[in-house]
C-alpha cells in the first residue's frame, strides 16, 4: 500500500478538516495524479472525500466511513471496515496496487496495521497554522529506507519516497 501526502515542513497535512489543499504546489498535484492514476485505486476517509467534493477520474474511489451516504458525490465503494478488511475487499476484486490518500485517521490506521509499504511525501516550503499532522500518535518506531528525493520546483517543493521496512519496535525502552 502506498501512502501519498503533501505536508508543510512540520508534517502538517491540512489547515482544517475540509481543507482543499490549495496551498500545495501544482507540481505536487501533477505527481499525485500520475502516481494514483497508475495505481488505479485510492482509499480515503469521508472528510478527505468530501473536501475533494467528487470522484477523482480514472481511479477506483474508496471511502472509509461509517456513514452510508456522503454530502457529495458517489464513490465506487463506501466501506465501514478496518484497514486490513478494506485491503482484503479490494484484493478479492483484483486490486493490489492501492494508494492511501488521507486523512490523518486513515493514514494512521494503515500504518498501525502494518500495511504501508511506501510513503510518498511532498514537503512544501511552508509552515501552516494547524495541528492536523500526517499521523496520530503512535507507540511504535517505524524504520524507513529512502528511495528517492527530487526537487519539484524553484520554490523548494521536495518529493520524498520512502520504503517502509518490515521490522517495527516499541518506543518504550528503545535506545536511539
Amino acid at each position: 500500500m502506498r501512502l501519498l501526502a503533501v505536508t508543510d515542513i512540520r508534517g502538517t497535512i491540512a489547515l482544517k478538516e475540509d481543507d482543499r489543499i490549495d496551498w500545495g504546489s501544482l507540481e505536487d498535484k501533477r505527481l499525485f495524479k500520475e502516481i494514483t492514476t497508475a495505481s488505479g485505486v485510492i482509499v480515503m476517509g469521508r472528510k478527505t472525500y468530501e473536501s475533494i467534493g467528487r470522484n477523482l477520474p480514472g481511479r477506483i474511489n474508496v471511502v472509509m466511513s461509517s456513514r452510508k451516504s456522503l454530502s457529495c458525490g458517489s464513490p465506487d465503494f463506501i466501506l465501514n471496515e478496518s484497514a486490513k478488511d478494506v485491503v482484503d475487499f479490494l484484493e478479492k476484486r483484483g486490486y493490489s496496487d492501492i494508494c492511501i490518500i488521507g486523512g490523518q485517521s486513515v493514514f494512521s490506521q494503515f500504518l498501525d496495521a502494518g500495511l504501508v509499504t511506501d510513503i510518498h511525501l511532498t514537503i512544501e516550503p511552508l509552515i501552516l497554522p494547524s495541528s492536523f499532522n500526517l499521523f496520530k500518535r503512535t507507540d511504535k518506531l517505524y524504520k524507513l529506507k529512502l528511495e528517492n528525493v527530487r526537487l519539484l520546483n524553484d520554490a523548494g517543493s521536495i518529493y520524498i519516497h520512502y520504503v517502509a521496512k518490515v521490522s517495527r519496535s516499541k518506543i518504550s525502552g528503545l535506545k536511539i
